[in-house]
């Protein structure tokens, strides 16, 4: 139960700071930094925002999951990238 409750207050507050936050460098950033597919035409600030302060809640929750969770990822994205890498230079040389 104290987890949950801790959860959910950096959850709020993780989502006041990045709403309020939107309109000078948080937003600025993702309008940069997001390619064409991933921009929409309304307000991304619902999209984003939640989407921030449930990564961050969890993060300050379960830091070591997140950690794990992270590498994981990361030796699935390299190993796919090498796959991809060696079946582009296969198909070069036949």
């Amino acid at each position: 139960m104290i987890v949950t409750l801790i959860w959910l207050i950096a959850f709020a507050v993780i989502l006041y700071m990045t709403l309020k936050g939107w309109n000078g460098p948080l937003g600025s950033f993702f309008e940069r930094h997001l390619p064409g597919p991933l921009k929409s035409k309304s307000d991304e600030r619902w999209i984003w925002c939640p989407a921030l302060a449930v990564l961050g809640a969890t993060a300050i929750v379960h830091p070591v999951d997140m950690l794990l969770t992270l590498i994981v990822l990361a030796v699935i994205g390299w190993v796919i990238k090498k796959v991809f890498d060696l079946f582009l230079k296969k198909g070069k040389h036949s």
